[in-house]
């Protein structure tokens, strides 16, 4: 690294800098530094480099079901974005188990990993209390109850209350709205924003919710949660489910309960997954930037491990209504 540093009439940190990335170095130094590692044939020793800088160069993803179609997109966004800097992945899966997540946790203070995305909504036990707590975990999709951690998400009270809106005018007032477990904040809010839309439109004797008991927003748990519904006599004219799982199996329950779709019920869904489109009738959705959100946590994380920067707080990113024809005007 010396003789680059002479070569190039530069410091050897400046090359360090280069080497590693860092945007503080200029792009016509750093251009100057590739040229001659390719032209010297240097080869950076990374496991020497952490070995010096105390660092693992690796960072913990901590999610509760890897299958999801959601969570896999936010997964691609963080390895891409980590990968772009020289960062490794490591994927741990919860399955939904506390002890597991502690876990998962403790290798954080063990070393292994530098850092932890967290896309559960919680912060493993053993971590709660380490130094510089706001720098070293980022949560997204799912934010966490701590204002100085930072967190990547949509504005899940508005977008519902969009949905909401759209659903009132295409003439629907006896709207059920199937959600997820109570104790997760994005679904709070979700549901908040459902009950405060019902109650200011002066509908609040309609109001019908249904939620999971834990993470399991799957199309099974949509379609028994709408069966049960449809056999206890209630009839909606409109379905509001807080994922796109849930609505595709809402909808398999209303088909064979006999009800025609939309004409007899309307159905929306939430995330935009890629087979909403394909479906027959294709479901009206709420698009979240899954991949974005991924690597906005993913860009946060390594500027505050890796160059001191202070935490992000609540990074917000937009979203949008997909109308497609689940829905009908009555």
């Amino acid at each position: 690294m010396a003789e680059i540093a002479r070569l190039a009439g530069v410091d050897i940190s400046t090359v360090s800098r280069a080497l590693s990335g860092s945007p503080r170095v200029a792009k016509e130094t750093r251009d100057l530094i590739d040229t001659i590692v390719r032209e010297t044939g240097y080869v950076v020793n990374q496991r020497a480099r952490a070995l010096r800088d105390g660092k693992a160069n690796q960072v913990l993803v901590i999610s509760s079901d890897i299958a999801a179609p959601f969570y896999s997109d936010v997964v691609q966004g963080i390895v891409g974005t980590l990968a772009e800097h020289g960062i490794n992945v490591l994927l741990g899966i919860t399955l939904n188990q506390e002890k597991r997540e502690e876990q998962l946790g403790k290798q954080l203070l063990t070393g292994v990993v530098d850092g932890v995305i967290t896309l559960t909504g919680n912060i493993p036990k053993p971590l709660l209390d380490i130094p510089d707590l706001n720098r070293r975990i980022v949560a997204v999709s799912r934010p966490i109850a701590r204002d100085e951690v930072t967190s990547v998400t949509i504005d899940n009270y508005a977008a519902t209350r969009e949905v909401m809106e759209y659903l009132y005018a295409m003439g629907h007032r006896r709207i059920l709205y199937i959600g997820g477990p109570k104790f997760s904040q994005t679904y709070q809010d979700r549901n908040s924003a459902y009950v405060d839309f019902m109650r200011d439109k002066n509908l609040s004797e309609f109001t019908n919710t249904r939620s999971t008991e834990s993470f399991r927003e799957d199309a099974e748990t949509g379609f028994e949660i709408m069966a049960s519904v449809l056999e206890g006599g209630s009839s909606p004219t409109a379905v509001f489910c807080a994922t796109d799982e849930l609505a595709i199996g809402a909808m398999a329950a209303a088909r064979r309960a006999g009800r025609t779709i939309p004409d007899d019920m309307s159905f929306f869904g939430f995330d935009d997954l890629k087979l909403t489109g394909l479906m027959s009738p294709p479901l009206s959705t709420v698009s979240v930037p899954r991949f974005e959100m991924g690597r906005r946590g993913a860009e946060a994380l390594f500027h505050q491990i890796y160059e001191g920067s202070d935490a992000s707080n609540k990074i917000v990113l937009g979203h949008h209504l997909v109308l497609r024809e689940s829905v009908s005007h009555i």
